[in-house]
């Protein structure tokens, strides 16, 4: 008998099937009832941009149904047992068993470079050999194809900046003081880089722990990556960076591992990685560079030392004062009559807000065509609904404000749209702790989520977590299983320092050892 939360996800993906299939099914039917007759007349050109943009979505239908297929084969069969564990596995990988990684950013501009072709590609052939004629027929829909090669644009200027990063900075490296890194332990080394280094701004340093998913196959392969968990350092821009040799820099690497966080994996289409990020803004190329490091469970690894071990890289860190100040945070902490008073305003990340706004914009614009095309109906429905999603995002990130106020007694929260608002209270008895969690992610950015954490969701987790490591399942409706929910005081904080340093303010407000 198949467990009852197994069998909810056959059912789930069985409805994505069957959606997928009418998504299909009513493109297939509206296509050739309109175009097969403009065929016979010798005037098919009009219908040329309702075959590209279909005949993409019939891939994305397909994939899915090619998804949902095997995702279904795998729910019903009975999953083998797990292979027994390696001695090493890091050894596995030349550059891991060596100590000494290469960053990866070379290897992105290579993707980059697929990208650009393809998008190119497409947006050229369709520009050149298209848009004229559908012009000329008064079709201005047909403008859509260009935003192939904006597309394409975009990603030419992302491969221009990375050559002249790396004529700047060469190649990099990042050499572990110990192989592997323990879970529970620290992971301790150093990145050098092929030039001097001169910093102008902050240099970030951030480790993240990621579960990167692959559904699909072949064209259809798509890559999803959850942050599992993230901490991250700022150096100040005056930090007296080592010259292991001369011409090149060196910046130390210290960070302290959970010791309940799933070490490195790298087999099927489940896997787990931890990511090393370094970067600076400078004048003309920025400063980047990216390793996976091997994090593993290691035997008699000394942990209980690691936890007590002081920060090496404490005094060229930049201050929470001056990384606020830095980033122009918009936060405003201050003490009032009823306690400490923590502001998040309505748009503080403006750079964010603008760039979704715009997305959000383009796809009105795409979902305006959609319905006064001769498109099949499920194409502006799901278009929309997607719209309505986004437009609901900007309308929160440009008009949704939260004030804070806690003391002794308790946390209060009132949550603000223009003139509508919201009030919760929350007894201090009820309190488990402050903390964040990873949220949105754009682009290289993870945006941190600013939680509250009551006894009732804090048990929850406990039990949902004690029942994913006994059976290996997740609990069903839960997609992660690395914190708890809890209550989000505040969202989209850009720097992972300040919300660490307001997780202290916080704890300390409430009348409790940060």
């Amino acid at each position: 008998m198949e467990p009852p939360d197994r069998k909810k996800r056959i059912l789930i993906a069985i409805g994505g099937a069957v959606v997928a299939l009418a998504f299909m099914g009513d493109f297939f039917w509206s296509f050739f009832k309109d175009f097969l007759p403009v065929l016979k007349n010798g005037n098919h050109a009009s219908q040329t941009p309702l075959f590209i943009f279909g005949g993409f979505f019939v891939l994305m239908a397909l994939a899915v149904i090619f998804s949902v297929a095997r995702g279904v084969r795998k729910l019903t069969d009975t999953p083998p047992p797990p292979p027994p564990r390696e001695e090493k596995p890091w050894l596995k990988r030349a550059d891991w068993a060596a100590g000494k990684i290469k960053s990866a950013t070379g290897a992105q501009t290579k993707v980059f470079a697929v990208m650009a072709l393809a998008f190119c590609g497409i947006g050229g052939v369709s520009t050149f050999a298209l848009l004229p004629k559908e012009l000329h027929n008064g079709n201005y829909q047909a403008l859509l194809v260009l935003l192939f090669p904006l597309f394409g644009l975009g990603f030419i200027i992302a491969i221009i900046r990375g050559m002249l990063a790396h004529r700047r900075f060469g190649d990099c490296f990042f050499e572990l003081a110990q192989i592997p890194a323990p879970l529970g332990g620290t992971l301790d080394g150093m990145i050098q880089t092929g030039a001097r280094i001169r910093l102008e701004h902050g240099l970030h340093l951030k480790l993240s722990c990621i579960r990167r998913v692959v559904t699909g196959s072949g064209k259809n392969r798509n890559v999803q990556e959850n942050i599992l968990w993230q901490d991250e350092k700022v150096f100040a821009p005056n930090a007296n960076l080592p010259e292991p040799e001369p011409g090149h820099s060196g910046i130390p690497v210290f960070f302290k591992l959970p010791a309940d966080q799933p070490e490195c994996s790298g087999s099927g289409d489940n896997a787990v990685l931890w990511r090393l990020e370094a970067k600076a803004k400078m004048s003309g190329p920025d400063f980047r560079a990216q390793f996976e490091v091997p994090v593993f469970q290691v035997a008699g690894a000394a942990v209980d030392e690691a936890a007590d071990e002081p920060d090496p890289t404490g005094a060229l860190q930049e201050s929470v004062e001056n990384i606020r100040r830095e980033e122009n945070s918009k936060i405003q902490v201050t003490d009032g009559p009823r306690g400490r008073e923590f502001y998040f305003p309505a748009a503080r990340n403006l750079g964010m807000a603008i760039g979704i706004t715009i997305f959000f914009l383009v796809w009105s614009g795409i979902f305006y065509a959609l319905l006064h095309s001769h498109a099949p109906v499920l194409f502006p429905i799901v278009w929309g609904v997607t719209d309505a999603l986004l437009g609901w995002g900007c309308f929160n990130l440009w008009f949704k404000s939260s004030r804070v106020t806690i003391d002794s007694t308790g946390v209060r929260v009132v949550t603000r749209w223009l003139i509508f608002s919201r009030t919760r209270q929350f007894e201090a008895t009820d309190i488990v702790r402050f903390d964040t969690k990873a949220g949105m992610t754009s682009g290289f950015q993870v945006f941190q989520d600013l939680k509250l954490i009551t006894k009732d969701a804090g048990d929850s987790f406990a039990d949902d977590k004690d029942e994913y490591q006994r059976t290996g399942r997740m609990p069903a409706g839960r997609f992660r299983i690395t914190s708890p929910d809890g209550f989000t005081l505040a969202g989209s904080l850009a720097s992972k320092p300040e919300a660490d340093w307001l997780v202290r303010e916080m704890t300390k407000a409430l009348g409790r050892k940060a």
